[in-house]
């Protein structure tokens, strides 16, 4: 593929950590401390194929609730992600990908874009980097 057939989402993607549906609320936790950088976390598959997003900010609210703490760190990630993201190949065109993203429920329109190669994990689109990209 030369640079020119290159789509202008590759421009925008942003790494983001990910971990196994089998991980507990407490580890994803600490995924999160580790990448404070990262408005989320996506969770995939042993194949690396996203399963679902947690939004670091919606998750750290939840984790400091006033629920019991000890039970919230044993309750599998996989219980509090979203199950229904917004996951697109990175081979979508930019516009297309801004459209879904801004036609999501209001309470999701922020929330990270998976961008998927070949149905395997490869980063993330910020809503804001999306609409900037189109200005």
């Amino acid at each position: 593929m030369t640079t020119a057939l290159v789509n202008d989402l590759t421009g925008i993607v942003r790494c983001a950590p990910a971990i196994f549906a089998s991980r507990t609320c407490r580890e994803a936790l600490r995924v999160m401390f580790q990448h404070p950088e990262s408005k989320c976390i996506v969770v995939c598959n042993a194949m690396n194929e996203p399963l679902g997003l947690l939004m670091s900010e919606r998750f750290f609210l939840k984790a400091t609730g006033r629920s019991g703490v000890d039970l919230f760190y044993r309750e599998p990630a996989m219980k509090l992600m979203n199950k229904t993201p917004l996951i697109v190949d990175i081979s979508t065109p930019l516009d297309t990908v801004l459209s879904l993203a801004m036609n999501r429920p209001d309470p999701m329109k922020n929330d990270c874009v998976i961008i998927t190669r070949k149905g395997k994990f490869a980063g993330v689109a910020y809503t804001s980097d999306l609409i900037r990209s189109q200005a």
